[in-house]
């Protein structure tokens, strides 16, 4: 279970890189792709939480759960996120 909770990140990275093997990606590249990572899961969370809202104001019992299942997963990814920006 513990294999499964750590990010691929860092590796990914140094693999794909050119040059040499365990040199870092650019600063710019990965800093542009969390920065578009962090701003689509705000939106996807964002926009479960108005569907959530939305479920509950019709009593609408399956826009509701699928409304607060994108906002716990995409809060779930925002908070791994920033658990490997502080980590790096």
């Amino acid at each position: 279970m513990g294999a499964f909770s750590t990010s691929p990140l860092r590796a990914s990275v140094r693999s794909a890189t050119p040059g040499r093997a365990g040199e870092p990606a650019a600063p710019g590249t990965l800093r542009m792709s969390a920065i578009l990572a962090r701003v689509v899961a705000w939106l996807i969370f964002l926009g479960g939480l108005a569907g959530a809202v939305l479920g509950i104001a019709g009593l609408r019992v399956e826009i509701t759960v699928a409304g607060l299942i994108l906002a716990c997963t995409a809060g779930l990814v925002l908070l791994k996120l920033r658990a490997d920006a502080q980590a790096s």
